[in-house]
């Protein structure tokens, strides 16, 4: 008995992401009836979660390492602001983007150099960067919203396949493949999972983690970075305003997924689902008639159940 009672345990915590969504699922159709099966709100749904889901992609290789960084919405913000001003003062747009991906890269670097060159925890460290990148992306924006980008840009975050699947859509899917192929096939992905488990093993193991963090700080920066752009097409604006709940977003639909806050664990396949989880739960509300307010402390009190079960999870796998 005991015996089964442990397998349903662990079903249930291999599982937990799905369980929730199917549960979402269930009462949200309950709740808003057919109107939440239209095709139009399952598009919806789908492009409701694929810049986050790309920035999340992003933001899980830090976590892996045992890294939270809160400067995501900003950085997301910035790559798309940065790339609309360097248009609008004459840069070719596609050099314009590549600035944007290139500045949040070296934002998300610049925040691992000093979190280690200080000894300084990265969460406390991006929290500052963060407040700074908005800054400045106001300055260079002069508080507003700029316009006037080319309809060249439009694919990206508008276009369509089949007049169905968002090209955006698209390129999440591919991403999540390759990020899956690295957790699980690659010499970085293993040496990623050693570096969240434990910096001191993996430094006696021979593993450079310094050098694994300024990897995974790349990554997670050159992803944002696209989601950013993603965002910059749909939009047809550069804001410094986009980033918006962006950050707890990523970390809320991560930590749902697997990806443990404390590093060491998680899967791309949660973290799809965790995304597929948070743009449920917005356009459920959304329909529903809940305002933003009041969908920030529902989202807020999920991350904090997500942690909180995350820890506990960690303990009792300690404990066995």
């Amino acid at each position: 008995m005991k015996k089964v009672l442990n397998t349903g345990k662990n079903l249930l915590s291999k599982f937990s992401a799905q369980l929730i969504l199917v549960a979402l699922i269930v009462y949200f159709g309950v709740e808003c009836g057919a109107a939440f099966f239209s095709v139009n709100n399952l598009i919806s749904i789908v492009r409701q979660v694929t810049t986050m889901g790309i920035a999340a992609l992003g933001v899980s290789f830090l976590m892996i390492t045992g890294n939270l960084d809160f400067s995501t919405g900003q950085v997301y913000a910035f790559t798309g602001t940065l790339a609309a001003v360097l248009y609008s003062q004459g840069v070719p747009i596609v050099a314009a983007m590549a600035a944007g991906v290139a500045g949040a890269i070296v934002i998300f670097c610049f925040t691992c150099w000093i979190s280690i060159r200080f000894k300084i925890s990265r969460l406390v460290v991006s929290m500052a960067m963060g407040t700074a990148v908005s800054g400045l992306s106001c300055i260079l924006a002069h508080n507003k919203t700029i316009y006037g980008l080319p309809e060249s840009i439009k694919w990206l975050g508008q276009g369509y396949v089949f007049n169905l699947i968002p090209i955006s859509t698209i390129i999440f899917l591919v991403l999540a493949v390759i990020v899956a192929f690295v957790f699980r096939k690659t010499y970085l992905g293993r040496y990623l999972f050693a570096v969240g488990g434990s910096d001191d093993v993996a430094r006696l193991s021979g593993i450079n983690v310094n050098r694994i963090k300024y990897l995974a700080s790349i990554i997670a920066g050159g992803l944002v970075g696209v989601a950013g752009l993603v965002c910059m097409s749909r939009t047809f604006s550069g804001s410094p305003f986009a980033g918006g709940s962006l950050s707890s977003d990523v970390i809320s639909a991560a930590v749902l997924g697997g990806v443990s806050v404390t590093g060491g664990t998680g899967k791309t396949s949660g973290i799809v689902t965790g995304v597929i989880i948070i743009g449920t739960l917005s356009v459920g509300l959304n329909m529903m008639g809940m305002n933003t307010n009041s969908q920030d402390i529902f989202k807020g009190l999920m991350l904090l159940v997500a942690v909180i079960i995350d820890v506990l999870s960690k303990r009792q796998n300690a404990k066995q």
